[in-house]
């Protein structure tokens, strides 16, 4: 049984942040909440690229195995929740 709900290809070291890109401060590994076309629905944000003409475009995992939309660009993202990291402290106590 996996740790964790999903897996994240890791490029940098673990102790680096990811970097936060676009306007909206949306990085790699956190989770958004999507509206395409009047549908909306929450996501994994696997990679974050811009194109030529500066526009963000995010590669998603959805949550819920109905949503067929992979791809969304940041103006279609309602909510960011953000990844965090926690130290030993914040850990439950076993």
């Amino acid at each position: 049984m996996p740790e964790a709900l999903f897996e994240l290809a890791s490029d940098a070291p673990a102790a680096r942040r990811p970097q936060r890109l676009s306007s909206k401060g949306i990085a790699p590994g956190d989770v958004v909440e999507v509206d395409k076309k009047g549908r909306r629905f929450h996501a994994l944000v696997k990679t974050i690229e811009q194109d030529a003409k500066g526009y963000y475009h995010l590669e998603l995992n959805p949550f819920d195995r109905r949503v067929s939309y992979r791809q969304a660009t940041v103006r279609e993202v309602v909510t960011v929740w953000r990844r965090v990291k926690t130290g030993p402290a914040a850990a439950p106590a076993a």
